[in-house]
C-alpha cells in the first residue's frame, strides 16, 4: 500500500476514533466511487478555461468554472479554526450526508490529489475541530471542500482564510452579520 492511501485510511481512524463517531456517520468513500464523484464535482466547478492552474486545486483560489461563477454566493475571510462551527447554519439539510474533500496536492505540477469522505454536517464539524487541533494530523495546513451530495453548491476553504460559497440551498446570513 502506499504511502497516499495508508494515510487516507489513518486520518479515517484517527477521526473515528479521537472524535467519537461511527463509521456510518463519517468515512472515506470507496476506491470505485472516488473517481465518479470527484469527477462530478471536477466537471461542475474546476475551471478547464484556463491553460495552466485548471481544476479543482486551483478553484477556491482563482476561481471557479465560469458557469457555476454565475452562481457565486460570497467569498468571506474566516477564522480558520472556527468558521465551520456554523456549517449546521449554512446547510440547510444538516440530516443528509455530504462529501468532504481534501487536498491533498501540495505541488500542482504533481497533478491533483483528493482524499473524499462522506460525512454528515455534525461529525463533519467534529472532524474539522480536530484537524484543526492537530494541523490536520500532522498533514498540513490543507485547503478542503464541503460539496452537496446532490452536487447543488459547493463551499471551498483555502489557506488564505477565505471560504467561498457557490450554488443553492445555502444559508450565509451568519457570514453576513459579522
Amino acid at each position: 500500500m502506499n504511502r497516499s492511501a495508508s494515510d487516507i485510511f489513518r486520518l479515517e481512524h484517527e477521526i473515528i476514533t479521537k472524535c467519537g463517531i461511527s463509521k456510518e456517520r463519517f468515512r472515506k468513500v470507496s476506491g470505485s466511487q472516488w473517481e465518479n464523484i470527484y469527477q462530478k464535482i471536477a466537471e461542475k466547478y474546476a475551471d478547464k478555461t484556463k491553460t495552466w492552474k485548471n481544476g479543482l486545486h486551483w478553484a477556491n483560489t482563482n476561481g471557479y468554472s465560469p458557469k457555476s461563477m454565475k452562481k457565486l454566493l460570497g467569498c468571506y475571510a474566516v477564522d480558520y479554526s472556527t468558521w465551520f462551527h456554523f456549517l449546521p447554519q449554512i446547510i440547510k439539510e444538516e440530516n443528509k450526508m455530504v462529501y468532504f474533500l481534501i487536498d491533498k496536492s501540495s505541488d500542482w505540477y504533481c497533478g491533483e490529489e483528493f482524499w473524499i469522505f462522506e460525512s454528515y454536517v455534525s461529525e463533519l464539524v467534529k472532524a474539522l475541530d480536530l484537524l484543526n487541533h492537530t494541523t490536520f494530523l500532522d498533514n498540513g495546513w490543507l485547503d478542503y471542500y464541503v460539496v452537496s451530495k446532490k452536487y447543488q453548491w459547493i463551499i471551498g476553504f483555502n489557506h488564505h482564510d477565505i471560504v467561498s460559497c457557490i450554488g443553492e440551498g445555502l444559508n450565509l446570513d451568519c457570514f453576513k452579520n459579522q
